[in-house]
């Protein structure tokens, strides 16, 4: 399952995300999440006024409340099996996201150095709880031209997504080969090895073990 959920942050994530997880984990139950990947930070690091600011304390217990929900042999959506991601917040181009807010009539409601404080909780974050994390505040910003990046100061571009996805498929890698695409076996078989006799035999869902990514 993939969910994108724009403008959200970790505060409104902790009502929903609960209410995608599936409950009183097994080894038989179905379904099961594999991979999830818990990204969040530019909005949270709104200005003070803004709706979608969380102070950066709060967004801190956030995440560590997003990621126990998993990880918590008490919690009701507890899943050992369930690998999980952390991603910072991109940088911000601040004076570009100023164009662009000014263009739509608005003031400035981000500042890049308060985005650059919540990566780095993100990151200190990852590593308390020993989860993997994707640095994409420095990855970008190690870049000399924020602006190839990003759409309008503040959004991921096509170059900006692409750089995510490599970072990503390289944190899988790293951390959990067995999930790198190549390696996942199929779900169902090929239907050339079906038995077109007996079909049943073959499709049987006790066999497989479904992929959520």
């Amino acid at each position: 399952m993939i969910s994108y959920y724009v403008g959200y942050n970790t505060e409104w994530a902790k009502i929903l995300l609960p209410q995608l997880l599936p409950k009183n984990y097994s080894p038989s139950n179905f379904p099961k999440i594999i991979l999830l990947t818990i990204f969040f930070g530019a909005n949270d690091a709104a200005i003070e006024s803004s709706i979608q600011h969380v102070n950066i304390d709060k967004y801190k217990d956030n995440l560590i409340h997003l990621v126990n929900l998993i990880k918590n042999p008490d919690s009701s959506y507890y899943n050992p099996e369930t690998k999980i991601l952390l991603i910072t917040p991109p940088p911000l181009d601040e004076k570009f996201w100023e164009e662009t807010c000014v263009s739509k009539g608005e003031e400035l409601n981000r500042k890049a150095i308060i985005t650059k404080k919540y990566a780095e909780i993100c990151v200190e974050t990852a590593l308390e709880l020993n989860v993997p994390v994707v640095n994409l505040w420095k990855i970008i910003n190690d870049h000399v031209t924020l602006k190839d990046y990003l759409t309008d100061g503040l959004h991921l571009n096509s170059l900006g997504n692409k750089t995510l996805y490599i970072a990503v498929m390289d944190a899988i890698k790293n951390n959990w080969p067995d999930l790198v695409p190549e390696n996942i076996k199929d779900i169902f078989p090929l239907w050339r090895d079906v038995n077109a006799k007996d079909p049943v035999s073959s499709l049987k869902l006790e066999d497989f073990v479904p992929y959520q990514l």
